[in-house]
């Protein structure tokens, strides 16, 4: 393999001037780039995470795998959290791309080893032994999981406590009366940790499965009292269905929170006051845990492959917010 004086020999020049080529840390002329670039092909060159060390050094860019961005109804959150890593990594001189993921995630993996453009990878949207975050370790490219999965070895991750989270809003609804809890969810079925909760404090959930956009929420106010009459509390899931539903629980004849208490879980702070009354929540400020998780990945990356860095696990959780959406089960509410 070709290594980084072949190169600076072919090209007539010095090896610094090919570490600053190949990751950018520096200008260089277009002319003398151009002969640098030559010189990789000629030599056979081929860019990955094993032979970095041509470069000197990993790139200065970070690529955020996310999927599902541009397909389905996105979640704001997913603005944020993209927004916070961006800035994360940029008040370290580096710059941020996203690379949407498709079905095939193995691919999508393989192709971004092969490029040899990024220095390090944000893994979000992560599965259950997610085979992706095998693969990054095993070629040792840095990475920080937006998330967590199970893989049986210790990685970097940034995620929220949603078993905390869970307890905290579960244990409000309980206090104030409920039992008979609906979650509000789309496309998923309620998550382990949400169930388990639930049974601790011996309380009943219920699916409540919609798109998570306005006109879903909406659909759901429509058909509610007649649906789901026993139900007298919801913990939702989603951010824009929430919204949704309280905007047209009114005129469905749903009095909130005298006849349906409301927490919303995973929603920004922002969308939690855009309604009449607005909406409790477990405080979660999205910006701020995806910046933190950007400030890891760039550690991570200036810590070198070979750095014996100890594994960092941060977990969120946030407080109560009490904003109205939520009363005592009243006397004449469905039981």
């Amino acid at each position: 393999m070709a290594t980084r004086a072949d190169i600076a020999k072919l090209a007539g020049v010095s090896e610094s001037t090919v570490s600053y080529v190949i990751s950018g840390k520096r200008p260089i002329s277009e002319a003398t780039k151009m002969r640098v670039l030559a010189a990789i092909q000629e030599a056979g060159y081929k860019s990955n995470y094993a032979a970095a060390a041509l470069a000197g050094g990993s790139p200065r860019m970070v690529t955020m795998m996310i999927s599902s961005l541009f397909t389905t109804p996105s979640s704001r959150i997913n603005g944020a959290l993209v927004d916070g890593i961006v800035d994360g990594v940029r008040e370290s001189g580096f710059h941020s791309v996203i690379w949407p993921v498709s079905n095939d995630d193995d691919a999508d993996v393989d192709l971004l080893i092969r490029s040899n453009f990024s220095g390090g990878v944000i893994l979000m949207n992560v599965k259950e032994n997610d085979q992706r975050v095998h693969l990054l370790n095993r070629e040792k490219v840095p990475f920080v999981v937006l998330g967590r999965t199970e893989v049986g070895f210790k990685y970097n991750y940034v995620d929220r406590d949603f078993q905390a989270v869970d307890k905290i809003a579960l244990t409000k609804l309980k206090d104030l009366g409920h039992t008979r809890i609906g979650v509000l969810m789309s496309g998923t079925s309620i998550p382990a940790h949400l169930r388990q909760e639930a049974s601790n404090l011996k309380l009943l959930l219920q699916p409540l499965d919609v798109p998570n956009t306005i006109e879903g929420g909406a659909e759901l106010a429509s058909i509610f009292k007649k649906d789901f009459p026993s139900i007298t509390g919801i913990i939702s899931l989603l951010d824009a269905a929430t919204i949704g539903f309280m905007n047209a629980s009114k005129p469905a004849g749903i009095s909130i929170p005298k006849d349906l208490s409301i927490i919303g879980v995973n929603m920004l702070e922002s969308q939690a006051i855009s309604t009449k009354p607005a909406i409790s929540t477990v405080a979660f400020d999205a910006y701020e845990m995806a910046k933190s998780c950007g400030k890891i990945m760039v550690d991570t990356i200036e810590a070198g492959k070979n750095s014996k860095m100890k594994k960092i696990g941060e977990l969120w959780i946030g407080d109560f917010m009490d904003r109205g959406s939520t009363a005592t089960v009243s006397k004449g509410s469905r039981t």
